[in-house]
């Protein structure tokens, strides 16, 4: 290979990565785009209590159903988007006995979902059944992530 040809060719090939770098690097703002997509709306419950949990949750406009989370346990919620950062959800609603000494004391929350890329805990809100500071003997329902 003469001096003039061997020159050529590691243009070229100079050439080549450059152009194929260029190519990367203009579908790498896409690609990181479509990972940041939303795809769920996300809410989950955790029971941060020593008691059983019986409550009623209803999705939307649907009926209202009757649940039960252990101490320590977790249920999670995920709605699919019709379409990429759609950020719209059927709203949860929870009723529960909030008095935990066997009285009857009904509570009421509406739990926000967190638009989020996938349907996990570590990506929706979180709220959690927990013992109110001020006097154990109630259970209130609030979002702690």
């Amino acid at each position: 290979m003469t001096k003039s040809s061997f020159h050529a060719a590691h243009i070229r090939a100079a050439l080549f990565v450059v152009a194929s770098g260029l190519g990367a690097a203009a579908l790498w703002p896409a690609a990181a785009g479509a990972a940041d997509e939303k795809h769920y709306g996300v809410v989950c419950v955790r029971n941060n209590t020593k008691a059983n949990i019986t409550y009623m949750r209803k999705v939307g406009d649907g009926a209202w159903q009757t649940r039960f989370i252990e101490p320590g346990a977790e249920w999670r919620m995920a709605h699919r988007y019709d379409r990429a950062n759609e950020n719209s959800s059927p709203k949860v609603h929870v009723r529960y006995d909030a008095d935990a000494t066997g009285r009857k004391f009904t509570q009421f929350k509406d739990l926000e979902r967190r638009a989020a890329v996938g349907d996990s805990c570590q990506e929706g809100y979180v709220y959690a059944f927990q013992y109110e500071a001020r006097n154990r003997n109630f259970i209130s329902l609030e979002r702690v992530r």
